[in-house]
């Protein structure tokens, strides 16, 4: 389980989401896909189809496109279009955009396959590797300079998926063994989703990838599937429930944190190793960069001197962000690129200034909240930061194996000749020096 602090979810939000969708020129509306196939040839040997695998590509863009194609239809010109980059989004063209948007999806779909076959054929269309680079040629074809900024390899994974929908689900969008539930997209477009859904899922192939290469997957279950049910409902908390191992997200970050828990790391005797573990292979080592992407966004307006003001005023979030900001500097941190920000330092520092301002949700909060109960214990006090950063501190101390080896047996005294209480203490030790 997992809360967010109120005051920076709005800006954790806007560095996680997609570019918004603006209303544009209106498109002709298309009718549901028609079905593909070849003309009545009487002749005792048929001639070969040119387009025989476009009509097995299973891309609902590439059927509309070939229907258009053949039946000679003239594709819109969408340089106006494609003028308001809010647009660009739709040159995505996943199955999904067609159920929520086809007035704009279809006209695209039809113009860039004509674009692509024209110039490279049916090899190019089906060409993921280079698809787009193909369709920063279609934009540069209508007169825009504007280039195609979606990431190859994102471009592979989301092109893979599986759309469904059910009486339930108008979004189902799967990846082999990763599913994802969405009723609908009230905060936006699809398109907005896309960053959870390749920064999520591959993040999450990265952290099984790591678990299984470093043998630290005992009584975890790597094999299983994984359900996400995106709530954004407002209630402020992402929980697992057991023992399905469901997913219900309400925070873009917290998505790999509860997978973490849906493996099996799910112990509340010592509740805040089991949320301190999940912060750290869920957060901490860096597989979703969408994370570190979202506290450099944060970095980037405290450096702004946007917090200033409000921290002036004794607002306790905008006192934490800047204080941390100033500290990682002060460190030497660097957040320039997301592969070269300090995930952990950046951990540590937000705990201590948590601690300083007497401002955080604990783990105690959070357990009330999602079962309507209190519970007393040990490490309730402490909140998921604060947790990651203990759990930090235990790994550069004991290693990771020995981390792991305390949360199995329920025996952290045995595993580190240690209590909590003792722990908790060397790791502020730390902390301050």
């Amino acid at each position: 389980m997992k809360t967010k602090i109120s005051f920076i979810a709005f800006l954790l939000l806007m560095a996680m989401l997609l570019v918004s969708c603006t209303d544009s020129p209106d498109l002709p509306q298309d009718t549901e896909p028609p079905t593909l196939d070849s003309s009545t040839d009487t002749s005792t040997e048929k001639p070969e189809d040119p387009f025989a695998s476009l009509r097995s590509s299973g891309e609902e863009w590439i059927t509309y496109g070939l229907t258009a194609y053949e039946s000679g239809k003239q594709v819109a010109n969408l340089k106006e279009f494609f003028s308001d980059l809010a647009n660009m989004t739709y040159l995505t063209l996943y199955d999904h955009l067609f159920t929520y948007d086809k007035t704009k999806s279809v006209p695209v779909a039809e113009a860039l396959f004509a674009f692509v076959y024209d110039k490279y054929g049916a090899e190019g269309l089906l060409n993921l590797e280079k698809r787009c680079e193909y369709k920063s040629e279609y934009l540069k074809s209508l007169g825009l300079e504007t280039e195609y900024t979606n990431a190859p390899e994102a471009e592979v994974l989301l092109a893979s998926m599986d759309f469904s929908s059910d009486a339930t689900y108008k979004y189902i969008i799967s990846f082999d063994n990763v599913t994802y539930y969405f009723k609908d997209f009230s905060a936006g477009s699809p398109t907005q989703y896309h960053g959870l859904l390749y920064f999520n899922t591959a993040g999450l192939y990265k952290m099984l990838d790591h678990l299984e290469k470093n043998e630290l997957n005992e009584g975890l279950d790597t094999n299983r599937e994984f359900h996400y049910y995106m709530l954004f409902d407002g209630s402020g908390y992402s929980q697992t429930r057991y023992p399905s191992g469901n997913m219900y997200i309400n925070d873009f970050s917290s998505a790999l944190h509860e997978s973490v828990h849906a493996l099996g790391i799910r112990e509340n005797g010592n509740i805040w190793l089991s949320e301190g573990l999940c912060e750290y292979f869920g957060k901490t080592l860096g597989f979703n960069n969408q994370i570190a992407a979202s506290y450099i966004q944060i970095m980037n307006v405290a450096r702004q001197g946007y917090f200033d003001e409000y921290a002036a005023a004794g607002d306790k979030s905008a006192i934490i962000c800047k204080n941390v900001y100033e500290d990682y500097i002060a460190l030497g941190g660097k957040f320039d690129l997301v592969g070269t920000f300090d995930l952990p330092l950046y951990t540590d520092l937000y705990a201590k200034a948590e601690l300083e301002t007497d401002f955080y949700n604990t783990i105690g909060n959070t357990y009330k909240l999602v079962n309507g109960k209190n519970y007393d214990g040990v490490g309730v006090e402490l909140s998921y930061n604060q947790a990651a950063s203990l759990v930090l501190y235990l790994v550069d101390t004991y290693g990771i194996e020995e981390v792991l080896s305390a949360y199995h047996s329920k025996d952290i005294m045995a595993t580190f000749g240690k209590g909590y209480e003792e722990l908790k203490s060397d790791w502020l030790e730390y902390l301050y020096n």
